[in-house]
């Protein structure tokens, strides 16, 4: 095999690896995939359903050029429409492939640009909005905007709602708000401008078909057994937003070409060469593709760390690959996030001092030839520490009429969950569903359906107040993790006030390394978090986890992630102190109308879902999203570093 047709793991060679991948292959990994048989069968299906089409989803579109040649079609017949910019609506593994296509650049082009949107807050929507009005060059008010700017606007934006899960409702709420805007503002035919594609009998499709909007499949082949985490790149998840861009490109060169579903297949064509896992090889061919798959490796090495307490994986990835990272935590972290089981995904910040991190850290340098090793002299420092080190080289090869990189892209999604369902195999975890995340999304419909306002907080003498800032932490009393006595003399012994949250978030952290519960930190701000605060958690992160603490830290957004990787801070390892931070009022629709009910209903949904699963939780609460606000979120982690003890 050409050194090109090969991705390479380099670092995870030992005796008790090595032996762990012979069993594999003597257990024919891939022959269980591709048979759906066997253990992988067991540890693939949810509710009787076998989910394992993501294994060969890609080599089975290649066997049917029709089926690529409509995808293509579909997507031709949208830019002739003279849609140039689509919102795509979804949650966790429905939207989570398009932010990491959008975000290594592959879907901005002149000709069309999709926006993927998965927020309950109005800013999420007025960021959206603006962000296209500026490709339409139209200015809009942050209220009452213009009706013709607005009909300029929505005239040339399609909104597709995706769900791969039957509960999540997220998307109806974007779709409602979108229909309404366009009925507002008298758009022609607006029915061509909403898109479905779901589940049969999802919360979604319930919503849908009533309204007869166009209703779309999410595979290929019109089936339903791929968990929408592992949709990329043989489903529509990743094949109608490559396709649009595509084609949008190819039509305004060519306004009468006829797809023909060349473009796609060389994509996959690609990705499949890379993948290798095919119902063309024969028994010793799969047996020796298992032996040398880096990801089955991967998995095997990273399956042995986590025996021995090493159940953290640090991503270093060139900025052009860094969208990336999200999609493989969630893949990782909501397929193995059970029973106290699984691994854990960290990224998004420059690799530290050697001495900063933990003995339960692996780092995996994930290095594309045709860029620069990430973070390389700090990787080598790593090594000379004796840190473990993994290497994963990903060659890429021209592709005609495709982007740089996309192919490999496809190849990676495809190899990492060969990977988490190795790790699935070799700790016995069902690697399909959520079950942890269910619980949330009930207590979040009962408290938005509830009459009156969402409230935080049964028993206000277990709050503390900085300044705006008021800190809940009844949870930790009322499920006995900490003693209320323990508490105040953790305070005391910090020269704190228990009256103050800095000084009672410092003492709560001491206790929870005293547990040995405080393997990393998770700050989730529920809405849309602007780049202020942001850095403000940038530097928490960097001052309370890496200088003081030693441990890594979670930036999480409600409520995004909890389609991602809340099942795992539920159900996963226990071992984080999760802070939970959600504004008491948020901005209005730049147009249309929005409420944030549900959004707070999920801030207070997933509290409540983590307190019963016994986790250390805490919520915080301000007025609004200021700057002033901002300001003391920044002095109150500030503060915080200044009690913990060096």
């Amino acid at each position: 095999m050409p050194d090109t047709d090969r991705i390479v793991l380099q670092g995870a060679e030992s005796a008790a690896v090595d032996m762990v991948v012979r069993r594999l292959a003597e257990a024919d990994i891939p022959g269980q995939f591709l048979r759906r048989e066997g253990r992988m069968r067991d540890l693939g299906t949810e509710a009787g359903d076998v989910k394992l089409d993501w294994v060969d989803g890609v080599e089975k579109a290649l066997q049917h050029p029709e089926w690529l040649a409509e995808a293509e079609a579909e997507a031709a017949q949208i830019v002739r429409q003279g849609v140039r910019h689509v919102i795509w609506s979804g949650m966790g593994g429905s939207v989570q492939t398009v932010y990491a296509l959008k975000g290594m650049g592959f879907l901005d082009t002149p000709e069309m640009a999709i926006f993927p949107l998965d927020s309950t807050d109005a800013a999420s929507l007025n960021r959206t909005l603006l962000a296209i009005a500026g490709r339409e060059r139209v200015t809009l008010p942050r209220r009452s905007p213009a009706p013709d700017d607005m009909r300029r606007v929505l005239a040339r934006t399609l909104m597709i709602g995706v769900s791969m899960g039957m509960t999540s409702e997220e998307p109806i709420t974007h779709l409602e708000w979108f229909d309404r805007l366009l009925h507002e503002y008298g758009i022609p035919d607006p029915g061509a401008h909403i898109q479905v594609m779901t589940l049969p009998g999802s919360y979604l499709d319930d919503f849908a078909r009533p309204r007869g909007s166009r209703m779309v499949p999410i595979q290929l082949d019109a089936e339903n057994h791929t968990p929408g985490r592992m949709s990329a790149p043989a489903t529509r998840v990743f094949i109608r937003p490559a396709a649009l861009v595509l084609m949008a490109a190819a039509l305004a060169d060519r306004p009468d070409l006829t797809p023909d579903g060349e473009s796609l297949r060389r994509i996959l064509a690609r990705a499949q060469v890379l993948y290798g896992v095919s119902h063309a090889l024969s028994s010793d061919e799969r047996q020796a593709l298992a032996l040398m798959d880096p990801w089955v490796r991967l998995g095997a090495y990273v399956a042995e760390a986590a025996r021995g307490g090493r159940n953290k994986v640090f991503l270093v990835l060139p900025p052009e690959w860094a969208a990336i990272a999200p999609w493989v935590e969630q893949v990782a972290e909501e397929s193995l996030g059970k029973g106290g089981k699984g691994f854990l995904i960290f990224y998004g910040e420059p690799v530290r001092r050697p001495k900063q991190y933990g003995d339960d850290t692996i780092f995996l340098q994930v290095c594309p030839s045709n860029l620069p090793e990430p973070d390389a002299d700090a990787v080598d420092a790593l090594r000379a520490a004796r840190k473990p080190v993994l290497k994963l080289e990903i060659p890429l090869d021209a592709v005609e009429g495709v982007p740089v990189g996309l192919p490999e892209a496809a190849a990676l999604f495809l190899g990492m969950k060969i990977a988490v369902a190795t790790f699935g195999y070799l700790h016995d975890i069902v690697f399909v569903g959520q079950p942890a995340v269910e619980a949330y999304k009930k207590y979040a419909r009962d408290f938005r359906d509830t009459p009156g306002d969402v409230t935080f907080g049964t028993e206000p003498q277990h709050t503390a107040r900085f300044r705006s800032l008021t800190l809940n932490y009844e949870s930790l009393l009322k499920k006995n993790l900490i003693s209320w006595g323990d508490l105040q003399t953790a305070v005391g012994r910090l020269d704190g006030d228990i009256a103050d949250a800095a000084d009672v978030y410092a003492a709560i952290l001491v206790l929870a390394r005293r547990a040995k519960r405080l393997g990393y930190l998770d700050f989730t701000f529920n809405g849309e978090l602007a780049d202020a605060a942001r850095e403000v958690f940038i530097r928490a992160r960097h001052g309370l986890g890496a200088e003081h603490l030693r441990v890594p830290a979670k930036i999480r957004t409600g409520p995004s992630d909890y389609h991602s990787t809340e099942q795992s801070e539920t159900d996963g390892p226990d071992e984080l102190v999760s802070l939970r931070l959600v504004a008491l009022k948020h901005s209005e629709p730049i147009a249309g109308s929005y409420s944030d009910k549900f959004l707070l209903a999920q801030a207070r949904g997933t509290w409540q879902a983590m307190e019963d699963a016994n986790r250390w939780i805490l919520m915080m609460t301000f007025p609004e999203l200021t700057a002033d606000v901002v300001a003391d979120l920044d002095a109150f982690f500030g503060n915080v570093g200044r009690r913990l003890p060096v």
